[in-house]
């Protein structure tokens, strides 16, 4: 008998999507604390602090095979900081 597919969050995954919002997000955080952006600030801040949950599941589950969180809640905290995201482009982008 076949075993149904594995669903769920991959450590490598979530490693490389952290990467991937982590730069960006300390790119925006310095030009936003150099030039003095609010929205720049609030973007870095955003995408860093999710970046940063990312790696703490990533490495949760490296070490112990299992989630730091379910993913419902993940999810719902993801939206969060891409809710603080947006508010952070509409104010980069408001001038």
């Amino acid at each position: 008998m076949q075993q149904p597919p594995r669903r769920g969050p991959s450590a490598g995954i979530n490693l490389l999507i952290a990467a991937l919002l982590g730069i960006p997000g300390v790119i925006n955080l310095a030009g936003g604390i150099l030039r003095g952006g609010v929205g720049e600030i609030i973007c870095g801040a955003a995408a860093l602090g999710y970046a940063l949950l990312l790696l703490r599941d990533a490495l949760t589950m490296r070490k112990t095979g299992r989630p730091a969180m379910p993913q419902a809640r993940m999810l719902m905290i993801g939206f969060g900081f891409l809710s603080v995201y947006m508010v952070g482009l509409f104010l980069k982008h408001s001038r």
